[in-house]
C-alpha cells in the first residue's frame, strides 16, 4: 500500500494538481467572504464542506486511470440520461426550472455531471474505433451523444446550463481533424440554426425576464432599477475594487446588498471588489495556468480518447470562464452559468473538478502502455 501511494505521488502532475487545489481554496474563501454576516452565512460553511469533498474527488479521480473511467462511461452516461428523463417527475423546481434533486439539506443538479459523463461516453466511442479515423458518421454519432443530455437539460427548462454542452461539440470537431473550411461551414450553419431558434423563441417560449436580460444587456440604462440592475451593480463592484480591493468581507456592494447573487453568478464581482485588480489577476492567472497545462497535454496524450477528454475539459472550462466573467463586466448577457471552482454549489464544483482531473489524468499516464 505504501509503495502504491509513493508511486502515485511520483506520477502526480503537481502543477496541474496544485492549480486546481488553489482554485478550490480560492472559491471557498470567496464564498465565505460573500456570505459572511448575511442570512446566507451558513452557505459559506457548506461550501467549505463542498470544497473538502472536491479535493477528495480530485485525488480519487487522479488515482484511477482515465482508461478505467472510460470503461465505465456507458454505465455512467446511461445512469445520468435516465435521471434527466425522470426529472419532470422527481426533480425539485428552482427559479422555474425542474433541474434539482433534493438530497436532504443539500441538492444535486444532474445536468452538471451529465457534461462530464457525456464527454466520457464520447471518449468511450472513440476508443472502440481503434485506429480508425473519424468519419462523418462517427462525428454525427458523437454529436448525438452530446446532444441528448443537452436537449433533456433544455427541456427542464434550463437553457443556460444546456449551452454548457456546446464545448463538447467543439472538442469533437477538434478531434475530427476536419479542414478549417468545413468547420467554418458547419459553424455557419449552426449559427443560422441558433438565430432561427432565437427568433422562434422570442415570439413563443422566451419568458419576459429572459427578454429583459437581452434588452438590458444591449442598453442597461433602459431599466437601471429593474432588469438592468444586475449589470449596473456588477460593473460598480468591479470598478470600485481598484488595485488592491477593499479587503475580504468589506465589499460595500456585497455588504449593503446591492450586488445580486454575490455567492453564485456574480462571485467575480465580489473578487474584484474585495481583492481588486491584483486579486482578480491572480484568479485569472490560475485559470490561465490550468488552461495552458491542458493545452500542452493535447500534444502529449497517447491516444485519441485521452486527447478528446483533454479537449473537452479545456473547452468546457474556457467557455464557463469567458461567459461568466463576460457577464459580470457587462460584455455578455446575464446567464446562470457559474464561474468554475468559485461559484457556490456542490454540483458544479464537483463536475468542474472531475473535468479538470480527467485532463490532468491523461497527462499523468501519457507514457503508460
Amino acid at each position: 500500500m505504501r509503495d502504491r501511494a509513493a508511486g502515485f505521488f511520483r506520477l502526480l502532475d503537481w502543477p496541474g494538481f496544485l492549480t486546481v487545489l488553489a482554485l478550490i481554496t480560492y472559491g471557498v474563501v470567496m464564498v465565505q467572504s460573500a456570505t459572511h454576516g448575511t442570512r446566507l452565512a451558513a452557505l459559506g460553511d457548506r461550501q467549505l464542506l463542498y470544497g473538502s469533498l472536491a479535493a477528495v474527488v480530485l485525488l480519487a479521480a487522479l488515482a484511477v486511470s482515465y482508461e478505467v473511467w472510460i470503461d465505465y462511461s456507458a454505465f455512467l452516461y446511461g445512469l445520468v440520461v435516465l435521471t434527466l428523463l425522470a426529472m419532470p417527475l422527481i426533480g425539485h423546481s428552482v427559479a422555474g426550472s425542474r433541474s434539482w434533486l433534493s438530497l436532504g439539506p443539500a441538492g444535486l443538479q444532474p445536468s452538471e455531471m451529465a457534461k462530464v459523463f457525456a464527454a466520457l461516453a464520447c471518449a468511450g466511442y472513440i476508443k472502440d474505433m481503434a485506429a480508425r479515423s473519424l468519419e462523418r458518421r462517427d462525428v454525427a454519432i458523437l454529436f448525438a451523444i452530446a446532444a441528448l443530455p443537452m436537449a433533456l437539460t433544455a427541456a427542464q427548462p434550463d437553457f443556460g446550463t444546456a449551452t454548457t454542452f456546446l464545448p463538447l461539440f467543439g472538442a469533437i470537431l477538434y478531434l475530427s481533424g476536419a479542414p478549417l473550411g468545413r468547420i467554418v461551414k458547419w459553424a455557419g450553419l449552426a449559427a443560422v440554426g441558433v438565430a432561427v431558434l432565437f427568433a422562434l423563441g422570442w415570439f413563443t417560449f422566451f419568458k419576459p425576464y429572459q427578454k429583459d436580460r437581452i434588452l438590458t444587456f444591449l442598453d442597461p440604462s433602459i431599466d437601471p432599477k429593474g432588469a438592468g440592475y444586475q449589470v449596473v451593480q456588477a460593473r460598480i463592484a468591479v470598478g470600485s475594487g481598484q488595485v488592491t480591493g477593499k479587503g475580504l468581507r468589506s465589499g460595500t456592494q456585497n455588504r449593503l446588498n446591492f450586488l445580486p447573487a454575490p455567492h453564485t453568478d456574480f462571485i467575480f464581482g465580489v473578487v474584484a471588489e474585495e481583492t481588486g485588480f491584483l486579486g482578480s489577476a491572480l484568479l485569472l492567472s490560475l485559470y490561465l495556468g490550468l488552461l495552458l497545462r491542458l493545452a500542452g497535454t493535447l500534444e502529449l496524450a497517447k491516444d485519441p480518447e485521452g486527447r478528446f477528454l483533454v479537449a473537452a475539459a479545456f473547452f468546457t472550462l474556457l467557455y464557463h470562464i469567458l461567459i461568466n466573467v463576460g457577464m459580470v463586466i457587462g460584455l455578455l448577457p446575464t446567464t446562470g452559468i457559474p464561474l468554475p471552482f468559485l461559484s457556490y454549489g456542490g454540483s458544479a464544483l464537483l463536475a468542474m473538478t472531475l473535468f479538470a482531473a480527467l485532463g490532468i489524468n491523461v497527462r499523468m499516464r501519457r507514457f503508460s502502455v
